[in-house]
């Protein structure tokens, strides 16, 4: 038998830099529920007529124009935490970030284009955020 070996949510770390020269990566408390990385492209869409036959079907043909990465999390807010996240969303600041699960790092630059926390009463408040890819990012085998 074969089985297939999947990526635990729990390994996928979500780390951010701490701006220093050598830099330090450290995960935030605030992620510790739900995670997620997502890569998208744009496309630029050609139709490509047969010279041959020119009531024939043309066939589309797409070029990727730009890629892009976003990063979501969710979780419990440690109290001690939230003026820092409130300050990078008002900052408009871009932070280095690594994303792995000990096999594959995705790292690069990030921004803070979301910051939601919710709560309810007699319950811990929540946290949402989304990062940005800032500018270019590298995908390496760990």
């Amino acid at each position: 038998m074969s089985y297939i070996v999947p990526v635990l949510g729990e390994t996928i770390f979500v780390k951010i830099g701490n701006g220093a020269t050598p830099e330090v990566f450290a995960a935030p408390t605030l992620i510790n529920t739900s995670r997620s990385i997502s890569f998208s492209t744009s496309t630029e869409t050609d139709q490509l007529i047969d010279l041959e036959n020119q009531s024939a079907p043309a066939q589309t043909v797409r070029r990727v124009t730009a890629t892009d990465c976003k990063i979501d999390g969710e979780g419990m807010v440690n109290r001690g935490d939230v003026h820092e996240w409130l300050a990078w969303a008002q900052g408009g600041l871009i932070k280095n970030l690594q994303v792995t699960d000990g096999t594959w790092m995705v790292e690069g630059p990030f921004t803070l284009t979301s910051f939601q926390m919710t709560g309810e009463r007699l319950k811990s408040s929540t946290c949402q955020i989304t990062l940005e890819q800032a500018g270019a990012v590298t995908v390496t085998e760990v």
